[in-house]
């Protein structure tokens, strides 16, 4: 049924627009991005497709959206377990970091469409107001990650975070193959070929703490 009310004041507004994002997760967590239409969320929401795009101009625009929202629970999270003091070694770090983010499948799966689809075919000003946010955010956080970890140079914060960020986006599509793929990897002995996502990531970011930490104790020789 498409609900014809239309959203007036500025509160009504920001509710529906968390309804069509809410509606969107789900979807998102059923299907494929590809499979994922507009016309499917409004539905959902009780809007007509012209009516969405009175809340998101694109598809890519709306799907943005989503992964701040997501992006920012696991920040969030992340800084709460930070926040409470003490130190880490990149093996626990690391196990930090690649838990929070296994443990948000709908955003590990965000994650390589970004750079690639989501931040294409939105505006200019959009797109500025994208990676402000996440500047924003990684002030917070890079400050924090660099307490916690001993050896971390300062200022190397964001770049740790985006490393992360290619990490997940190279295995996580590694560990969910084609049912093809999946199959060939079950019936003919190869599947050491399969990519367990969470041991992977845990054990790459482990790796890639260990290297930012020794870079800066060489050179302080």
């Amino acid at each position: 049924m498409v609900i014809q009310t239309r959203a007036r004041t500025p509160e009504s507004k920001l509710e529906r627009r968390g309804r069509i994002l809410d509606e969107a997760l789900t979807l998102w967590q059923e299907r494929r991005y590809p499979d994922v239409t507009l016309a499917d969320i409004a539905a959902r929401v009780g809007l007509t497709k012209p009516a969405l795009f009175a809340y998101f101009a694109t598809k890519e625009e709306l799907f943005l959206s989503l992964y701040e929202r997501l992006l920012g629970e696991w920040f969030d999270a992340l800084d709460r377990h930070l926040r409470l003091g003490g130190t880490h070694t990149p093996p626990s770090l690391a196990t930090l970091l690649a838990t929070l983010i296994t443990e948000r499948p709908a955003l590990a799966r965000l994650i390589p469409l970004l750079a690639g689809l989501l931040e294409h075919n939105v505006s200019a000003t959009r797109a500025a107001e994208h990676k402000t946010w996440v500047a924003s955010r990684l002030a917070v956080t890079a400050p924090l990650l660099e307490a916690a970890l001993p050896g971390l140079p300062g200022g190397s914060g964001p770049a740790l975070l985006t490393y992360t960020q290619a990490l997940v986006a190279g295995l996580q599509p590694l560990s969910e193959p084609s049912p093809a793929v999946r199959e060939a990897l079950a019936t003919t002995g190869l599947g050491a070929l399969h990519v367990d996502f969470a041991a992977a990531l845990r054990e790459s970011l482990t790796a890639l703490l260990r290297g930012m930490v020794q870079t800066t104790e060489e050179g302080d020789r």
